[in-house]
C-alpha cells in the first residue's frame, strides 16, 4: 500500500513537472511571438523633408497585429449578406471595410480588392487645398474662372452629370470645394484640379504609401481598406491642422447624397461621406456594360467608425446603392448594440 502511494506521488510529481516545463516553454513561445507581432507595428510618417526638427506622425501600420483586432462576428454577418447578393446576381463584386475609430476593431470582406473610386477622389483634391492653405491662407479666397473650355471637358465625358457652374463666372476656392464635395459637382472638380498644387496633391498619396493617380489613365483603382486611410487621418487630424480637418469633415457631412451609407443609419446620426460612380460602356460607347458605385465615410455613432463599401454590378446603380444601404444598416445595428466592444 505504501509502495502504491509512493508510486502515485511520483506520478503526480512527474506530471506536474512536465506541465510546468510545458507551460514555461509555451509561455516563452507566446512571449516571443507577441514581441514579433509588436515589432511589426510601425508608424506611418509624413514624407516631407522640408521639416528640420519634426517628423509628423500620421497613423500606425498595425501589420501582423490586425488579425487579432478583427471582429469576426461582424465579418461573418457582412459576408452572409454579400454571398446572398452574389447568389441573387445583384452584384458582381462587393468590397467592405469597417474600422472602429476608437478601438481599431475592424471587419471586412474583399477589403483589399480594388475598384475605380470615381468622384471619391475629390476628397483628396480638397485635402490638398486645405494643406496648401496652411502655407498660404489666401488660396481659399483665390478666384478661378469657369471657362467654356473647362465646361467642354465635361460635355465630352459620357454619363457625366452637368455642372451647375456658369460659364464665364468666377468662383473662389472655398465655394468650389463645397460644391465639389457637397454636390459632387464635376465642374468644380475640373476647375480646382486644373489649379491645384500638384506636388501637394501627390504628397497626400505619397505620405500614405499609395500609388499616385495619373490623370491620363482613367483606370486608377483603390481598395476599401486603402481609401479608409484618408478618412482616418482627417478624423485624427494628423495631416491637416485641426481647424482644417474639422472644416473638411463638416463639408463632407453636408453631402446631398442621401443614399448608401447615410440611408442605412437613423436620420439623427451624422455621416461625413463621399460617393463615387464609374460607368463602363461597350465599344459603341452608348450601352452600359457595368457600373461601379462606392461610398465611404465616417459614421458618428456613439462609437465612431469608418465604413467603406465598394460595389460593381450590371446596369442599375440603384441596386448597388441599396446594397450599400443594407450593409450600412447591418454595421450600424451591430455597433449600436455594443457588440463590438
Amino acid at each position: 500500500m505504501k509502495q502504491y502511494i509512493k508510486n502515485i506521488l511520483i506520478y503526480i510529481i512527474v506530471a506536474v513537472t512536465f506541465l510546468a516545463v510545458g507551460y514555461f516553454f509555451t509561455h516563452q513561445y507566446d512571449l516571443s511571438q507577441t514581441k514579433k507581432i509588436i515589432a511589426t507595428i510601425v508608424p506611418v510618417r509624413e514624407n516631407n523633408f522640408d521639416y528640420k526638427f519634426i517628423y509628423p506622425l500620421l497613423t500606425y501600420n498595425l501589420s501582423q497585429a490586425l488579425p487579432f483586432l478583427e471582429n469576426k462576428t461582424l465579418t461573418n454577418k457582412i459576408n452572409d449578406y454579400v454571398q446572398l447578393q452574389y447568389k441573387n446576381n445583384s452584384a458582381q463584386t462587393i468590397g467592405v471595410y469597417y474600422r472602429n475609430l476608437l478601438t481599431n476593431g475592424w471587419a471586412g470582406i474583399n477589403q483589399d480588392v480594388k475598384f475605380h473610386p470615381g468622384s471619391m477622389m475629390k476628397v483628396m483634391i480638397m485635402m490638398a487645398y486645405y494643406r496648401e492653405s496652411q502655407l498660404d491662407p489666401a488660396i481659399m479666397q483665390k478666384e478661378f474662372n469657369y471657362s467654356k473650355d473647362i465646361n467642354q471637358v465635361l460635355v465630352q465625358q459620357s454619363y457625366a452629370t452637368p455642372s451647375s457652374l456658369v460659364v464665364g463666372q468666377s468662383y473662389n476656392t472655398k465655394y468650389l470645394i463645397e460644391k465639389m464635395i457637397e454636390d459632387s459637382d464635376n465642374g468644380a472638380e475640373v476647375l480646382l484640379y486644373n489649379n491645384v498644387n500638384v506636388n501637394i496633391l501627390n504628397d497626400v498619396y505619397r505620405d500614405l504609401s499609395l500609388p499616385i493617380p495619373d490623370e491620363t489613365n482613367q483606370n486608377y483603382t483603390i481598395s476599401a481598406r486603402q481609401y479608409t486611410a484618408f478618412l482616418r487621418i482627417l478624423y485624427n487630424s494628423t495631416y491637416l491642422a485641426e481647424l482644417n480637418s474639422e472644416e473638411a469633415l463638416s463639408i463632407m457631412s453636408k453631402s446631398t447624397y442621401n443614399d448608401g451609407i447615410y440611408a442605412g443609419v437613423p436620420s439623427n446620426i451624422v455621416v461625413a461621406e463621399k460617393y463615387g460612380e464609374r460607368v463602363d460602356t461597350d465599344s459603341s460607347g452608348k450601352n452600359i456594360s457595368s457600373v461601379e458605385l462606392s461610398n465611404c465615410g465616417i459614421v458618428y455613432a456613439t462609437s465612431p467608425y469608418t465604413l467603406c463599401v465598394m460595389t460593381k454590378g450590371q446596369n442599375d446603380p440603384k441596386n448597388l446603392a441599396s446594397i450599400i444601404k443594407d450593409i450600412s444598416g447591418i454595421v450600424y445595428n451591430y455597433v449600436s448594440l455594443g457588440a463590438n466592444k
